[in-house]
């Protein structure tokens, strides 16, 4: 058998091959319109940071006062003795942003699909997906140990197809993002809404690149089309319009609760810094606000 080196180095120089190979560029800035890479400036085209928020006054005030208030580090697992108040504080800000009863943030977006994702479903169960869905809602379906079906990008007559398949299952999910991370295109909410309910399945949506965006309250997509009420699952990033870091969870309090005690990604892993936490609720409070509004009105979203 050949070594780990031998075998794994003729993987990447294949990817080398296909123009697969991924390499880091140190970018020497902070993020913005225009940034430094090797001695360089760039127009920035591919960032996240929609609203402009990452490099924002306010919430580097924010981040400051929480660390000389409570330290650079949260310690510990949030439910050993890391729960520090900006948490709380930031969960409450994001259950009233997005009108849903309760709010739980996880270290990242990625921990937040995969820790919701096992922590409803598994054997026995089915998750239906969305070709184009984001590769931690991918890993967190298979992960999961549910039975995963996935239907072509937005195509309603075979998810609806699946639905009549898989009537017997104990738990049928679909997840969708709403605006999808590679091509930027839209969800056919309100039409995937009427399925679940006609199937009697549950629906989770991911936001990630519609919080703070979309309709009139910046929600997201879901708003704009008017059906915020018949999600059961909503999740969002603070990663990317929000400017800062981590994922979070909304829905009802039996939601959150459950999620509290059963999602493993936020059990098991050291919470976020507090001083994250004080930015993202700053950021919460912008997107909220009039001047939030306008932003997102000029990046052509409203």
């Amino acid at each position: 058998m050949s070594s780990l080196h031998d075998q794994l180095g003729g993987e990447l120089d294949q990817a080398r091959a296909e123009g697969l190979y991924r390499a880091l560029r140190t970018v020497a800035s902070a993020q913005g319109p225009r940034i430094q890479i090797d001695g360089r400036e760039f127009l920035n085209f591919s960032s996240n940071d929609y609203l402009g928020l990452a490099n924002d006054p306010i919430l580097k005030r924010a981040a400051s006062d929480a660390i000389e208030k409570y330290g650079v580090g949260a310690g510990a697992s949030r439910l050993v003795c890391g729960n520090l108040l900006p948490y709380e504080e930031l969960e409450k800000k994001l259950a009233g942003f997005k009108a849903k009863e309760a709010a739980i943030v996880f270290g990242s977006g990625y921990a937040a699909n995969v820790g919701t994702i096992t922590a409803l479903v598994g054997e026995g169960d089915v998750v239906i997906l969305d070709k184009l869905d984001h590769a931690s809602i991918i890993d967190g379906a298979w992960q999961s140990g549910a039975t995963v079906r996935v239907y072509p990008h937005k195509n309603l007559k075979k998810l609806e197809d699946l639905l009549q398949q898989d009537e017997a299952f104990r738990r049928k999910l679909i997840i969708t993002e709403t605006v999808f991370s590679m091509d930027g295109d839209l969800a056919p909410l309100a039409e995937i809404v009427a399925l679940k309910e006609k199937y009697g399945a549950w629906l989770m949506i991911d936001e990630a690149h519609a919080t703070g965006l979309y309709a009139k309250n910046r929600r997201g997509l879901a708003e704009a089309a008017d059906v915020e009420d018949k999600i059961d699952v909503t999740l969002g990033t603070l990663s990317k319009a929000l400017g800062c870091a981590g994922g979070f969870v909304v829905g009802s309090q039996t939601l959150i609760d459950f999620l509290r005690n059963r999602a493993r990604s936020l059990i098991y892993s050291t919470a976020l810094p507090p001083s994250v936490c004080a930015a993202a609720a700053a950021a919460v409070d912008f997107a909220m606000s009039e001047p939030g509004m306008n932003v997102a009105t000029n990046c052509g979203v409203m």
